[in-house]
C-alpha cells in the first residue's frame, strides 16, 4: 500500500446545537448562576471567552460558538470536536428531567465526521436514556442535512418564538481572507465592517477574532439575539448565522442579505415557526431540497440552496 495522503489542516465549522425550555414553575435559569453555566460549557469541551448581559438574557461567547441563557430557556451552539451531549448530562444535574418542557438537539453533517468523538446516533441514544424522544433527519443523507433529536412531550411554543438558522458553505475566498490573521482587511469591529450591524441594527455586540483564523459574534437586543461564527479555512470554509429575531414576512430579504455578504456556493436554511410554514426564495441560487415537519408545536422547514454551475470545471490539484 502507498503512503496515505496527508489531510489538509481544518477546523470543523458545522455545529451541534441544543435548545431546552423549562416548565413555567421552574426558577429562572439565570438564577442558577454563572458557575453552573461554566460547568455546562466545560462539559461540552469548550470555554467562556466573554459574557454580554442585558435584563432578559446572558450571552456567553465561547471558544467554540455561543450560549444564550434566558429565564425559561437556553440555547447552546458548539463547533469543532465538542461533546454537547455531555453538556446535557451536566445541565440535568441542576434541571430535573421533569422540569424540561421541550428539548431539541441538532447536529449538522460534518466535513470530517471520522474525527468527531461521537456520531449523531451515539448522541441520540444517550439523550433517549435521559429524555425520551424522536430522532429525524432533514435533508439527503448523501448531501447536506441536519439530524435532530427532540422530546415528544406535549408542548405549545409562544407565538413570539421563531428561530432562523442560515448555514453557509464554501464562502467567497476574498470574504474568507478577511478572517485570516495578518490580512490587511482584518479589523476588530468586524460586524460593522462586514455590514452585519446594518442587517439587524440596534443590537449590542460582543466579538472575538481568533488566531490564526476564525471569528465569532454574539448580539443582544432585549429578548432577541443573533450569533455569527466564521470558519474561513480553505478546506471547509463555513459560516453560521442564528437568530430569534422575528423574521416573519421578511425571511427572503434577511437570508438574501446574509448570502450577499458571504457569497457561499451552497447554504442551508432552517426555520422554527410557531404559526405556519416558512416561505423562501433567494435570487441567484437554486433550491436543491425542501423538507418540512411539525415538532414540539413548531412548523420546521429546511431549505438547501446552491449556485447553479456555469459549466464544467477543472479538477482540484491535491497536495501529496
Amino acid at each position: 500500500m502507498g503512503v496515505p495522503m496527508a489531510m489538509p489542516r481544518f477546523f470543523e465549522g458545522p455545529e451541534k446545537k441544543l435548545e431546552l425550555v423549562v416548565t413555567p414553575d421552574f426558577p429562572s435559569l439565570r438564577s442558577l448562576g454563572e458557575e453552573m453555566w461554566r460547568r455546562v460549557v466545560a462539559a461540552a469541551g469548550t470555554k467562556v471567552l466573554s459574557v454580554l448581559r442585558n435584563d432578559q438574557c446572558d450571552g456567553y461567547l465561547l471558544s467554540e460558538s455561543s450560549l444564550f441563557v434566558f429565564d425559561h430557556w437556553f440555547v447552546i451552539i458548539t463547533c469543532g470536536q465538542t461533546t454537547l451531549v455531555a453538556a446535557v448530562e451536566e445541565t440535568l444535574r441542576s434541571i430535573p428531567p421533569d422540569a424540561v418542557a421541550f428539548m431539541v438537539y441538532e447536529r449538522k453533517n460534518e466535513h470530517y465526521p471520522e474525527h468527531q468523538p461521537t456520531t449523531f446516533y451515539d448522541d441520540a441514544r444517550r439523550l433517549q436514556a435521559m429524555l425520551p424522544g424522536r430522532a429525524i433527519r432533514f435533508g439527503d443523507e448523501h448531501g447536506h442535512y441536519i439530524q435532530m433529536f427532540h422530546t415528544t412531550r406535549p408542548f405549545r411554543p409562544q407565538t413570539t418564538d421563531p428561530t432562523l438558522e442560515v448555514l453557509m458553505h464554501a464562502i467567497d475566498p476574498d470574504v474568507a481572507e478577511r478572517f485570516v490573521a495578518g490580512s490587511h482587511q482584518r479589523q476588530a469591529r468586524m460586524a460593522a465592517s462586514l455590514g452585519l450591524e446594518a442587517i439587524l441594527p440596534g443590537f449590542t455586540t460582543s466579538e472575538h477574532v481568533f488566531k490564526p483564523v476564525g471569528y465569532s459574534l454574539n448580539a443582544l437586543r432585549a429578548s432577541e439575539y443573533y450569533a455569527v461564527h466564521v470558519t474561513p479555512e480553505d478546506t471547509g470554509s463555513y459560516v453560521s448565522f442564528e437568530t430569534n429575531h422575528d423574521f416573519r414576512g421578511k425571511l427572503s430579504d434577511l437570508v438574501g442579505a446574509l448570502v450577499e455578504l458571504f457569497q457561499p456556493r451552497a447554504f442551508d436554511v432552517l426555520t422554527f415557526l410557531p404559526d405556519g410554514e416558512a416561505r423562501l426564495s433567494v435570487s441567484g441560487y437554486l433550491l436543491g431540497d425542501h423538507v418540512v415537519d411539525t415538532l414540539g408545536g413548531y412548523e420546521v422547514s429546511y431549505f438547501q440552496y446552491f449556485v447553479p454551475p456555469a459549466g464544467p470545471r477543472r479538477p482540484e490539484e491535491l497536495a501529496l
